[in-house]
């Protein structure tokens, strides 16, 4: 049972005593009375001998101790964040693996450290270092530790580095490395070489509270020593006045080495900064190969961008070869220059400049104007009509053209720069231009328009008789506005579309329409038809209607036809309609009355003529007596006139009072409310002509 709880402890703490340690530091800061800011820093391994990828713990616990090594209190510290220590080798010819990484962190604690005697002694622990040590036995922790005086020195605040450790040395070259650090209270500092302090084990990676002073120093491996960790030809130094380390590495591989600074104040030691910390010896790769990166586009104009594939390369010396000036230098990673003339430049790229390792290159830049060709649309076309298409824009003398007309496109002449092209198609016509000038090309694409021609058609009522209305409408198309002028043959014209008009004689008219447009396809198209209309006589209407004024007491005349031209005859008399030539008729009644003759040709046309007949005199009857009884007979009073042109009767009772009137001849008096007696009347009229009469007289109603 006791062998399986040793297993259980010893698999629990395995990750907890991960091997990425390489190193630490600690100082502090008096900041007011009795408070101190304590600072640990420390490095991990964050390249690939970190298998595991263990970063920084969550906390770190500081443990604070007298001088007699009794543990006064302990304080946690949280991990603020790593950041990666730069790889900063002073020489541009050098350049570590990319596998060389270390990290650090910075935890901080403001502790209240009242003046005691023998002051205080602060300390941190952690196991384990990595394991790829070179310089060391077996896995080891390491102590960063910090001493505060006792007074009257209490008041005090310790040296700190100025320089991050150095993060690799390279094989095989003298290394200087600053290792100065500052006081704020200006004591005097001392540099040494030392050898860095163990602190936690495999079993506890973590001691808490870490354990109390004195540290054991690392165990070094046969041959190395606190003042001789590394393997160096002439060995290692550290000059004890200004902490500048020289060093030239002779074995690859990691070495921990301690540099102590030691603070003395008018004699008196204060306290000492040891850094613990690996220097990694590493194959420095000092090859520079300057490289300039191959022109990409031969037609970007005379303005050219410059880009290097350098390999190691720092800083940069560039001639770009423009011969006519001394100012086509630059020291930029990527410059631009712009040249004045076309033609082929060497460029020429130095990387580091100056340094053992320099090294350089040339590459042949062509530098040609930026290729851009256009063309003008040419103005609206009629079909086969040619245009001209020119190429214009930014060319030298060596350019060569080609053109895509189109399928409809017909090329009478030109070739090159320039051709006149005639389309035999209505539309619009993509046209493209190419050009190709010193391997560089360039297209444009616009359009030829190409409207269609008037097109000129027109309707008409074909014939008519003369003084009849036809109408003329145009049917022309075009793609703009059109003009229209229209000759119909008796010497009138029109612009209208559409228009009506009547000839005044009879024949064969030519009809003649001209279109035209002033914009798209500018064109005038014409189209005549000759006998487009034909015009027909009218025939003659014409008689006599004799004699012109009859009595009503003979109201006969005699109509005579004297037309002429017509195959049809008709007259209208009164009620009578009939297609009698020649006839005799009589007149019913007095008045003035219109015969109408209609008469057709074989064509269809007709003509019109009218006389007017005079029916004179007039004929009356007066009853003397009515019987408004209701029987049917004789219930009403009426005067029977023929030939009145006017006609005025009144009724009178035999005191004189108006029982009736009228002005209609027709009109009749029914005697209703009236009764039985004598009636006296009047009646005045006109016949046709001049003719006036009246007539007086009596009638009876009799009931």
């Amino acid at each position: 049972m006791r062998s399986l709880l040793l297993l259980l402890v010893f698999i629990a703490v395995v990750p907890a005593s991960a091997t990425h340690i390489i190193g630490g530091e600690m100082y502090y800061e008096h900041i007011s009375g009795n408070q101190y800011r304590v600072t640990l820093d420390l490095y991990r391994d964050c390249g690939p001998d970190n298998q595991n990828g263990t970063g920084f713990d969550f906390s770190a616990q500081l443990g604070v101790f007298n001088s007699a090594g009794v543990l006064l209190f302990t304080q946690d510290i949280s991990d603020p964040g790593e950041t990666l220590v730069p790889v900063d080798l002073d020489d541009p010819c050098l350049s570590t693996p990319p596998e060389v990484c270390v990290a650090t962190t910075r935890y901080e604690a403001i502790l209240n450290l009242p003046p005691i005697n023998g002051g205080y002694v602060i300390s941190y622990q952690r196991c384990c270092r990595t394991p790829a040590l070179t310089n060391l036995q077996g896995q080891q922790g390491l102590t960063c530790t910090i001493q505060v005086p006792a007074p009257p020195n209490a008041v005090n605040s310790s040296p700190r580095f100025n320089e991050y450790p150095p993060v690799a040395l390279c094989l095989g070259r003298d290394m200087v490395i600053d290792q100065s650090a500052t006081d704020p209270d200006g004591d005097e500092l001392v540099y040494s070489l030392c050898a860095p302090y163990q602190g936690g084990d495999a079993i506890q990676p973590m001691p808490q509270p870490p354990s109390a002073p004195p540290y054991p120093l690392v165990n070094f491996a046969a041959g190395y020593s606190a003042t001789s960790p590394i393997n160096s030809a002439p060995p290692i130094t550290i000059d004890a006045a200004t902490g500048i380390i020289n060093v030239h590495p002779t074995l690859q591989g990691a070495f921990t080495v301690g540099v102590c600074v030691s603070e003395y104040r008018s004699g008196t030691l204060l306290s000492t900064v040891r850094r613990d910390f690996m220097f990694k010896v590493v194959v420095c790769d000092v090859t520079v190969i300057s490289s300039i990166q191959d022109q990409d586009d031969l037609c970007s104009g005379l303005t050219q961008n410059f880009e290097h594939q350098s390999v190691n390369g720092t800083f940069w010396l560039w001639d770009f070869g423009d011969a006519s000036t001394l100012a086509d230098t630059s020291s930029e990673a990527s410059p631009q220059w712009t040249y004045t003339t076309p033609g082929l430049y060497t460029v020429t790229l130095i990387a580091n400049p100056g340094w053992p390792c320099a090294d350089t290159s040339t590459s042949v830049f062509s530098v040609f104007p930026v290729l851009d060709v256009s063309f003008d649309r040419p103005d609206i076309r009629c079909p086969d009509e040619t245009a001209a298409l020119v190429a214009e824009g930014v060319f030298g003398a060596d350019a060569v053209f080609n053109w895509d007309l189109g399928p409809f496109a017909s090329v009478p002449n030109g070739t090159g720069a320039a051709v006149n092209v005639g389309y035999s198609e209505p539309g619009v016509h993509a046209v493209t231009l190419f050009a190709e000038e010193n391997g560089c090309t360039d297209s444009y694409t616009d359009s030829v328009v190409v409207f269609p021609r008037p097109v000129v058609e027109f309707v008409n009522d074909p014939n008519g008789c003369v003084g009849e209305e036809l109408v003329f409408t145009s049917l022309a198309t075009a793609w703009t506005p059109l003009q229209l002028q229209w000759n119909i043959g008796d010497g009138t014209t029109w612009q209208d579309s559409t228009f009506i008009h009547s000839f005044a004689e009879p024949g064969l008219y030519p009809v003649t329409l001209t279109v035209s447009t002033d914009s798209g396809c500018i064109a005038t198209v014409t189209l005549t038809r000759p006998g487009a209309a034909e015009i027909f006589p009218n025939p003659v209407a014409a008689f006599t209607a004799l004699p012109t004024e009859v009595s009503l007491m003979n109201p006969v005349v005699e109509i005579i036809d004297y037309s002429a031209s017509a195959t049809e005859l008709e007259y209208t008399v009164q009620d009578l309609v009939t297609s009698t030539p020649s006839f005799s008729y009589e007149f019913t009644d007095g008045g003035q009355f219109v015969i109408t003759q209609t008469v057709v040709s074989g064509e269809g046309c007709t003509d019109i003529t009218t006389r007017t007949v005079t029916v004179s005199d007039h004929l009356i009857y007066v009853p003397n007596a009515f019987t408004p009884d209701g029987d049917g007979l004789n219930d009403l009073w009426a005067p029977s006139v023929r030939g009145a042109r006017l006609y005025d009767l009144v009724v009178f009772d035999r005191w004189g009072q108006l029982v009736f009137s009228s002005t209609d001849p027709k009109a009749a008096w029914d005697g209703a409310g009236y009764p039985q007696g004598v009636y006296n009347y009047t009646i005045r009229l006109a016949v046709f002509g001049a003719f006036r009469t009246e007539y007086t007289g009596h009638f009876t109603l009799l009931r």
